[in-house]
Formats: C-alpha cells, sequence, structure tokens
C-alpha cells in the first residue's frame, strides 16, 4: 500500500534514532506505520496542546505543543517529557542534498507531483546556496526548492501552473 503521506521523526532521547512514520489510510481512524509496524490510530483535542490517542484500543493522554521549526514538546499522562523533530519527505531530501555537498552542473527535478506555483529565477540569474528557484505545490503544501550550489541559472524547464510529475526536470543551474 502506498502511504498518503511520509515522516521522519528524531527523539531528542534517541538522537541516532529515526522513526519513519507513514499515513497509510487517512479517516475517522487513521492507520499509520511507524519503522513498518501498522497502527490503527484515533485522537481527540481537548484544548490547544491536549489529545486524547486511542492506538490500538489502547488510550493515551499527551500534551503536544509545538517550539518551532517542527519541534513539538511532548508530555506524556505518566509525566514522560520528550522533544520530538518531525520533518516531511521533501525537507529530509533537502537535507539530504545540503549535507552531500553538491559540486558541478546540477540538474534539479521533482521529487513528487505537484504544479509549480511560482518561478523565482531565469536563465543567467545568479543563485546561491539556499537561494530559492521556485515554489512546487505538492499534497497542498506549498514547497520551496533551493539552489544546491553556488552558480549561474542556465536552464529553467517550467513556467507557473505547470503540472509535473516526478523525476521532470525542473531547472539547470552550474
Amino acid at each position: 500500500m502506498k502511504p498518503l503521506a511520509t515522516y521522519y521523526a528524531t527523539v531528542n532521547d534517541l538522537s541516532d534514532t529515526e522513526f519513519k512514520v507513514e499515513i497509510l489510510e487517512d479517516g475517522p481512524v487513521k492507520k499509520i506505520s511507524v519503522n513498518g509496524e501498522v497502527y490503527e490510530v484515533d485522537y481527540n483535542v481537548g484544548g490547544d496542546t491536549i489529545h486524547s490517542i486511542i492506538m490500538n484500543n489502547n488510550s493515551y493522554g499527551v500534551q503536544i505543543t509545538s517550539l518551532g521549526n517542527s519541534i513539538y514538546e511532548i508530555i506524556n499522562n505518566k509525566g514522560d517529557n520528550f522533544q520530538v523533530s518531525v520533518i516531511d519527505e521533501l525537507k529530509k531530501m533537502r537535507l539530504a542534498r545540503t549535507k552531500s555537498k553538491a559540486i558541478g552542473r546540477q540538474v534539479i527535478t521533482a521529487q513528487m507531483p505537484g504544479v509549480i506555483m511560482k518561478v523565482y529565477v531565469q536563465p543567467g540569474d545568479e543563485v546561491r546556496v539556499g537561494d530559492p528557484l521556485c515554489v512546487l505545490v505538492a499534497m497542498k503544501m506549498e514547497n520551496e526548492i533551493r539552489s544546491p550550489i553556488d552558480g549561474t541559472v542556465k536552464e529553467v524547464y517550467i513556467n507557473e501552473n505547470d503540472k509535473m510529475m516526478v523525476g521532470d526536470k525542473m531547472l539547470v543551474v552550474e
């Protein structure tokens, strides 16, 4: 079964452990997979930060507070306190790219299907690592695609409102 969405979570006390969380079915009861183990999850929000979670017929009470920058503080009903960093698949790919120090000619392709909302550059523009190149809307989220290197935009294959498929060529920077 192809997941509807995929996220990666890292818990502060387990910084070397990454949990792959996939949303398999959405509805009143959600079916999720955590590192391949499937759970049925239902939850209710009882205020801004209080959540009642029923997972595989077990009930849990947690307080979830956003600390910003995709980091959440979670306190369970036993008083255990965790900080959890959660990123989506696209952000994980971006982080992997920036950590790998791209060099030379970079052909930037669509990493997920979507629609081009905005194109910021044109051939001949000088860009620096991290400069925004375009915005790809995928799964109702705006994903800013950034330059992996310092260089010059050589080719732009996209226009606003273009539909993209995985692997479609968008830009070339060298």
